[in-house]
């Protein structure tokens, strides 16, 4: 068993957060790692039909294509939450029934949430992590196995990259943004950058809509407002 890192348990944030998109023509979306699942319900309207799924953690950019008028609503979990699809009644399809039965039925561990945040900041190597903890840094890659998560590794090095994409509205030099976040230069956070989000430090900066995905709830800013579109009055 993990060892609680000592930080008081005071986030009260909400373990899933509902969003709504529409496409307005075909499109061809770019969808970003963020760290978290979602479970997607998307409404066709050339098929009439209605597809409810779970997503993976992405661990690079992948392209999706939406028909015109198809319209998606998500439930984004928390980073280091999991849930499995046969433990929700989806048939209800009652929209504020089924975001509570996710918030229930959503498996979380406090304490591997607190490392999962540690992970991504300055100085939270995977082996300084595991001995905090107390543990070898394989026991603690097999606790996060067990709860069907990816690796430390992953939230080490995905946490970094999303914490340091917020700080690029910044006008400080790129050099200093990736000594402020860990990287040992500017070279590999644009390598880092490259591999997660599929353009360079300087690209994101020219490129505001990217720049708003990455700024939607996920790892490393969980507590931000999901702005994707907006659901109208309840």
């Amino acid at each position: 068993m993990l060892m609680p890192m000592g930080h008081p348990a005071n986030d009260t944030s909400p373990r899933v957060r509902r969003w709504t998109y529409t496409a307005e023509a075909d499109e061809v979306s770019l969808v970003l790692p963020d760290g978290c699942v979602d479970i997607l319900v998307s409404s066709c309207p050339r098929t009439g039909r209605e597809v409810v799924g779970l997503t993976d953690w992405d661990a690079a950019p992948r392209q999706v294509r939406l028909a015109a008028g198809t319209t998606l609503t998500g439930y984004r979990l928390r980073p280091g939450s999991t849930v499995r699809l046969p433990d929700l009644r989806i048939e209800s399809r009652e929209l504020s029934i089924l975001e509570a039965e996710i918030e229930g039925a959503a498996r979380h561990d406090p304490e591997v949430t607190e490392i999962i945040d540690a992970l991504g900041r300055p100085g939270g190597s995977v082996a300084r992590l595991a001995r905090q903890q107390g543990v070898s840094e394989r026991t603690l890659q097999r606790h996060f196995r067990t709860l069907s998560l990816p690796t430390p590794v992953f939230w080490r090095q995905l946490g970094r990259a999303r914490r340091a994409v917020q700080a690029l509205p910044v006008r400080v030099p790129l050099s200093d943004i990736a000594l402020e976040y860990g990287y040992s230069d500017q070279a590999h956070m644009t390598r880092e950058f490259v591999r997660w989000f599929g353009q360079t430090p300087q690209q994101l900066r020219r490129n505001p809509g990217t720049m708003n995905d990455l700024a939607q709830p996920g790892l490393g800013n969980w507590s931000a407002g999901i702005g994707l579109k907006p659901e109208g009055p309840a």
